[in-house]
């Protein structure tokens, strides 16, 4: 019988340590920005959305929903995968592009959300008041409960508390417990070796 030779499997993802290899100055992201200036960054961009059909693209993103902050955050971010501008300066034209995505939906007449909230989520000081009061209430009220409590309990175990259960016990019941009778002498532990 002839024995067949099986073949090795050939790893499909990257082999380990292989980052440490490349060269990372091929990156883009790891390379000087293309782009420094804000008023070239901006063309760039008005330039990129209009006349390219990513645009069109941006635009559906916000038909379904996404938020003009959701789709300024993918050019911004593609931008910089692209070695266009650093994560810095993404930040700082990060407003004006957004206000070109939503003078660009305004044209199209789609309807869109800013993606911030805008409203604020405060309590006035009135309802601060009232909120504080109830918690001191339920507080003391629960002191005076566990209070209460602690009481009963004392009072029906009564003034013979041993000290719980890790107090140590009495002489007598440790000797019940290990079987010594109160007469007898505890065992010479080197008698019983023997």
């Amino acid at each position: 019988m002839a024995m067949t030779k099986m073949k090795t499997p050939t790893p499909k993802g990257p082999i380990a340590g292989e980052n440490y290899t490349s060269d990372w100055r091929n990156y883009p992201w790891h390379r000087p920005p293309d782009i420094s200036n804000v008023d070239e960054a901006i063309e760039f961009v008005a330039n990129h959305i209009s006349e390219s059909d990513e645009g069109y693209q941006y635009m559906s993103y916000l038909n379904v929903g996404v938020s003009v902050a959701g789709v300024t955050d993918m050019i911004l971010t593609l931008g910089i995968a692209d070695g266009k501008w650093s994560i810095d300066f993404a930040i700082l034209i990060a407003g004006p592009v957004a206000r070109l995505v939503t003078i660009m939906a305004k044209s199209y007449d789609i309807e869109y959300t800013m993606g911030i909230d805008t409203t604020a989520d405060f309590m006035p000081s009135e309802r601060l008041k009232i909120e504080f009061d109830m918690v001191e209430a339920d507080s003391e009220a629960m002191k005076q409960d566990m209070q209460e409590v602690a009481d009963t309990a004392e009072e029906e175990l009564g003034e013979e508390d041993e000290g719980g259960l890790m107090s140590p016990a009495l002489e007598d019941e440790q000797n019940a417990m290990l079987g010594y009778s109160g007469d007898d002498e505890e065992p010479d532990m080197e008698e019983e070796q023997i």
